[in-house]
């Protein structure tokens, strides 16, 4: 393992402990107070109320049962309003605390429910308050219960931390996502999984002992250092920020190695600095930059940006274009097309722009036949001559190399293509230097003027990222697409 991946897996792990900690400690407050109302609002309690009793139970359960990937995508205009971003550690907080204080909410509940009733006859008949109940009967009572409630929300927490690297929370699973999925690394992937395991390992182990000896003598300072060192890690950057900062958003991969030249021409011809923000889908790039969590981004065509604005509203324009990056067919079956049999599966991208890009290509081989009015954006329901009954699977980008031995032909784009072994000239069909794929530098429309991006497309047309690109994408996979550094 480079020592590149070495220190990216030790911020990573930072970063997953950042996340899990604050969710934690807010999901255990906040959700010891939910649990504490509706134990005390059921039956025969002190502040027995049915109806909210059962208004709060259905919002616990609803929030429960709901996806932890539909949750984060349902909350990001919550968290942009409460965060000012939806990219980052900071922003996945939010939906890993929603998610986890329903959670711990039941088990609260179920904890207190355990408390022998006569405990509670006795405090009503010493007068207790409720309050006093509480802190003094029902949580001490019922702490073992609570502790091992809370190991086990804690893990679950770092799993559901993983899963947030899929839309830019950071952490061990966006590195997993990035590097071990994106790049075929498997030693990464490994080293994630290993550290991810070894975390639970380390809070079951820690939790069983503060169970068994019914004591939170060791968490306290614990939590006082994790919380120095969340401050810091918060207060550190802002230090240190710079001004002519621009941040940049590209899909993880190939893109990366380029943008590492482009941050040095950019810091030592133009005395700008760029904070590269990597994704790991063709979605979030385009919602980061409009809610202004990034400045540009850099990795999609015109057809693509054009249905994405009109499909979400977003007010973004091109300044200025890359290359083409030239979409083949590939496979590990046959040889020519002419072997093509009947029925064969074709497994082509599934975000809207591909999925057409890839059935102009297979028109244009004469394998099937579009509607005349489709346009960019043919789906396979647009398909009105299919002689040889082609099948169709529509599969994420970076899916596509790794079916190549269960398909006929797979679409591979070149930000996938690295990995596979397999170069531009080996595909079967593949587009030509004239395709209107060119890759764009975006920005928001009030911003395309800003000089300091003006300086960014000096930059990406730099002869340094043009042979640095070319090394990534080598044997025509990549073709410079501008003239005069216009659109």
């Amino acid at each position: 393992m480079s020592a590149e991946i070495l220190i990216s897996l030790l911020k990573a792990s930072w970063e997953t402990i950042y996340m899990v900690f604050i969710a934690s400690f807010m999901s255990v407050i906040l959700g010891l107070c939910l649990g504490s109302f509706l134990y005390l609002t059921g039956h025969r309690q002190a502040l027995e109320n049915k109806l909210l009793h059962r208004f709060m139970s259905i919002w616990v359960n609803i929030t429960r049962s709901m996806p932890f990937i539909i949750l984060m995508i349902m909350l990001i205009p919550f968290t942009r309003l409460l965060m000012g971003t939806t990219i980052g550690t900071n922003a996945a907080l939010v939906p890993l605390t929603i998610a986890a204080i329903p959670f711990y909410a039941r088990v609260c509940e179920s904890a207190l429910s355990e408390v022998p009733y006569g405990l509670i006859e006795v405090g009503n008949a010493m007068g207790a308050s409720t309050w006093h109940m509480v802190t003094k009967i029902l949580i001490p009572e019922s702490l073992p219960s609570l502790i091992r409630g809370a190991t086990l929300m804690v893990i679950g927490l770092i799993g559901y931390s993983a899963m947030a690297g899929v839309v830019g929370g950071g952490g061990l699973g966006e590195l997993a996502i990035n590097y071990g999925y994106q790049r075929f690394d498997v030693v990464v992937m490994t080293a994630t999984v290993v550290m991810l395991v070894m975390m639970v390992q380390v809070v079951q182990m820690l939790g069983d002992k503060l169970a068994n000896r019914c004591s939170l003598r060791w968490i306290l300072p614990i939590s006082a250092l994790l919380w120095i060192a969340c401050i810091t890690y918060q207060v550190w950057p802002s230090a240190f920020s710079v001004e002519n900062t621009l941040r940049v958003g590209v899909i993880s991969g190939q893109a990366e190695k380029v943008m590492k030249v482009a941050e040095q021409v950019a810091k030592d011809k133009y005395g700008l600095y760029l904070k590269v923000v990597t994704f790991s889908d063709y979605v979030q790039p385009n919602t980061a930059l409009d809610n202004h969590s990034i400045d540009a981004n850099i990795f999609q065509h015109e057809p693509y940006l054009q249905g994405q604005s009109k499909a979400h509203h977003y007010h973004l324009a091109a300044i200025a274009k890359t290359f083409v990056y030239p979409m083949g067919f590939y496979s590990q079956k046959i040889n020519d097309i002419s072997q093509l049999k009947n029925k064969s599966i074709i497994a082509i991208p599934n975000d809207p722009s591909n999925e057409g890009r890839s059935l102009l290509l297979l028109e244009k081989a004469g394998l099937i036949k579009l509607k005349s009015d489709v346009g960019t954006y043919a789906t396979i329901s647009d398909i009105i001559v299919n002689k040889q009954q082609l099948q169709f699977k529509l599969l994420d980008a970076a899916q596509l190399p790794r079916v190549l031995k269960d398909v006929a032909l797979a679409a591979i784009t070149n930000d996938f293509l690295a990995p596979t072994g397999l170069t531009i000239q080996q595909s079967m069909i593949k587009e030509g230097s004239d395709s209107p794929y060119a890759n764009l530098i975006v920005a928001r429309k009030e911003d395309k003027d800003n000089p300091l991006l003006q300086k960014l497309v000096e930059i990406m047309h730099s002869q340094p990222v043009i042979n640095e690109t070319q090394k990534c994408y080598p044997d025509g996979a990549a073709v410079p697409a501008w003239k005069d550094n216009k659109l």
